[in-house]
């Protein structure tokens, strides 16, 4: 029970009402809730080597809470990729450069080692163009951007794969 109401006003702990209000019930019992919320990868921008998807989009009660995109980039290829804002960045599989500087997805951590695979792009920066290179000869490089509130006006919207699907 302590978890459920960890975030909850002390004197609202044991009130059941106002925790069952904390619900959203329409939205919970929605019967076309995959047609609703399922996302599915949607292609932005691809080139020569590479192609980069929006994975998170849409808005949510007409708010566009955050958005993501995953890059993936061939072996030996380089791309150069623009993004509206910031935004901070996970390479999850392969190895390269961001900008010249070291990117790798880490097989294994061990404890008080320093990664290569998280980045943090400014807004100027983003804007500027960042430039990703694959130096392997046998994996992709993949990584990927989380955006914040309202960062990609442009982003599609809910239900946009069934879109793409149709072209």
């Amino acid at each position: 029970m302590a978890l459920l109401v960890k975030d909850m006003p002390k004197s609202k702990h044991q009130d059941v009402d106002f925790i069952v209000d904390q619900l959203d019930w329409d939205k919970n019992v929605d019967p076309n809730f995959k047609d609703n919320h399922y996302l599915e990868p949607v292609v932005s921008v691809q080139g020569k080597g590479y192609v980069d998807k929006w994975i998170v989009y849409g808005k949510v009660d007409k708010f566009q809470y955050f958005t993501a995109k995953e890059l993936t980039v061939e072996p030996g290829a380089e791309c150069t990729i623009t993004d509206n804002g910031a935004y901070g960045l996970i390479c999850v599989q392969g190895s390269g450069t961001i900008n010249g500087e070291v990117l790798n997805s880490p097989k294994l951590i061990r404890f008080h080692e320093l990664t290569e695979d998280e980045y943090f792009c400014t807004e100027a920066g983003a804007k500027k163009g960042v430039t990703f290179r694959n130096t392997s000869t046998t994996e992709p490089l993949v990584c990927l951007r989380y955006f914040g509130p309202e960062v990609n006006p442009a982003a599609p919207a809910m239900g946009a794969y069934k879109k793409a699907k149709q072209k």
